[in-house]
């Protein structure tokens, strides 16, 4: 090549392309990500469907190794159908639909309360109900309202009672489904509603007693008084289940879930009743109405939780060990009653005939 000559482009030298720095970006054609992002997503998803089956799996293995361990057994079959049924997340939505009932209905006693004040005085229910401090306070000044506001309070909490009940009794029917494995339905049922109304109706007189008992005798009284309230709140969480969906009509299958309810409603309230209000006077003047809240919102937490809990372990126990009303009713001296009875058969889910007895053990007489 000569000298003061510039070579021209060839044919071998098609990539050798320089960009401007200074040309739009318009130019620039932009990069396809999306592709990427779903990519991404989709591996994520079958990470955790992999994982989910892995625990399944594993959860599996471990009730067929400890069958004949009962009480491991059955507390393993309770955590792999909380898990199937999303517990924790069916609780919080429980949790949070008791909290919405609870808004209109304190509205509406608060109403009533306003309305009777023609015939009552402030005094007399706090010093029946045993309320002090801030409640006695707020009840003093809803008593002392105006009549338009008694009016309002009463009417728009009875229709907010209305609303948020039919949502809790969808939200409590879908749980008893999940519970018990059966299909879905999300009707709400007036008697659900009414179940739930007398709960926490229960709830709130048993607390009333329980400091009533409390101030005239002492916390110790009141203290041993709470295996009452225990009782109590374990009928009444039996009656409200017998009206939720269920693989049996057999009230039987509701005793365990009441017990373990009725008690753990009764220690929550022993807690927030003899213990709690101290420390919320003191947290009061720190943090004002945020400890009220937290311990509100967690009071309830527990509660939609303790309910769940209760509806897998009725499934659970009557899956893993039968009817208990059939043990019952096999019994020597109760068996006559359902073969002379229809309505004993029916109520309790027993078959027309009961089964035989046992043979006996040759050598016997």
């Amino acid at each position: 090549m000569a000298d003061g000559q510039h070579p021209g482009p060839t044919a071998a030298e098609p990539d050798d392309v320089s960009v401007d720095p200074a040309a739009p970006a318009d130019d620039v054609a932009p990069v396809d990500r999306g592709g990427d992002e779903a990519t991404g997503v989709r591996a994520l998803l079958e990470r955790s469907r992999e994982r989910i089956a892995s625990e399944q799996a594993h959860l599996n293995e471990l009730i067929e190794r400890y069958h004949d361990r009962p009480l491991l057994d059955v507390a393993l079959r309770i955590y792999q159908r909380d898990r199937e049924s999303a517990g924790s997340v069916v609780g919080s939505a429980v949790a949070f639909r008791l909290f919405l009932f609870f808004v209109p209905l304190t509205l509406f006693m608060v109403g009533v309360l306003g309305l009777l004040a023609r015939w009552i005085e402030p005094a007399d229910v706090n010093s029946t109900a045993g309320l002090g401090g801030t409640i006695a306070a707020q009840i003093n000044t809803a008593m002392s309202a105006p009549d338009s506001t008694r009016w309002i309070a009463t009417i728009v909490g009875l229709f907010g009672m209305a609303w948020a009940g039919r949502s809790l009794s969808k939200v409590l029917i879908t749980a008893s489904c999940l519970a018990w494995q059966i299909p879905l339905t999300a009707k709400a049922s007036v008697r659900v509603i009414g179940s739930i109304i007398g709960l926490i109706a229960a709830i709130v007189l048993v607390g009333s007693a329980v400091n009533r008992i409390g101030d005239r005798y002492g916390p110790g009284a009141a203290g041993l008084s709470f295996l009452a309230v225990a009782a109590l709140y374990g009928i009444a969480w039996m009656a409200l289940s017998t009206f939720l969906p269920k693989a049996t009509r057999d009230p039987g299958a509701l005793l365990p879930g009441a017990v373990v309810v009725g008690v753990i409603l009764a220690v929550m309230q022993a807690i927030s009743q003899l213990y709690l209000p101290g420390k919320l006077d003191r947290a009061s003047e720190l943090y004002g109405a945020l400890a009220t809240t937290i311990v509100t919102l967690g009071w309830f937490f527990f509660l939609g939780r303790a309910m769940v809990l209760g509806l897998t372990l009725d499934a659970v126990m009557y899956e893993r060990f039968g009817s208990i009303s059939r043990f019952v009713f096999a019994l020597p001296l109760v068996r006559v009653l359902p073969r002379r009875s229809r309505w004993i058969r029916t109520f309790f889910d027993l078959p027309a005939h009961a089964p035989p007895p046992p043979p006996d053990r040759p050598g016997t007489p």
